[in-house]
């Protein structure tokens, strides 16, 4: 109990430091990189209960699906060839790098923890899916964190070169 409660101190604190200073998408990276740190410190690795897991997955369900408006779903189906488009290709390059890197590591990672790691998304619905799958969600969540922390560094610059420096306000909707 003790290092559950540890973890998820770790966790708040990873998360509201990411808050704190802007770092977009940072709650959820932070959270996981402080409590990860926490964890190696413990020299264990026992996840927390299953029942958090189910709750965190809730609530990320949850508040996702709060923000679905018809306005949304009416762009989204004027999209949709091309959306349609995009995911084939992203899946398509997600399977052919997770293959190069199955072929690459050898023995010691199953096919389908790194078709999970490679796949476009986000780290925690694709952890949670992995776990589902009997894949390892850590070795998932870490191939996304360092896809994440490459492209939240590289991301803004590209950016700013892209649009000349601006402030990013023409590309916001709620202006």
């Amino acid at each position: 109990m003790t290092r559950a409660l540890l973890l998820l101190a770790a966790g708040v604190l990873g998360a509201w430091v990411a808050r704190r200073y802007r770092v977009p998408g940072g709650p959820l990276l932070a959270a996981m990189l402080a409590s990860g740190l926490v964890s190696l410190t413990q020299g264990e690795a026992t996840p927390l209960p299953e029942e958090l897991r189910w709750l965190a997955l809730l609530l990320l369900g949850t508040y996702t699906g709060s923000t679905v408006e018809r306005d949304t779903l009416r762009r989204i189906a004027r999209a949709l060839p091309l959306m349609l488009l995009l995911v084939g290709v992203l899946i398509a390059t997600g399977v052919s790098l997770g293959w190069a890197v199955y072929t690459r590591a050898g023995q010691g990672v199953s096919l389908v923890t790194v078709m999970m790691g490679t796949m476009p998304g986000g780290a925690s619905g694709l952890s949670a899916v992995a776990f589902d799958l009997g894949a390892d969600p850590r070795l998932v969540a870490s191939m996304h964190s360092a896809r994440m922390i490459l492209l939240l560094g590289a991301m803004p610059l590209l950016l700013r070169w892209m649009v000349g420096g601006g402030d990013g306000a023409e590309g916001r909707e709620d202006q």
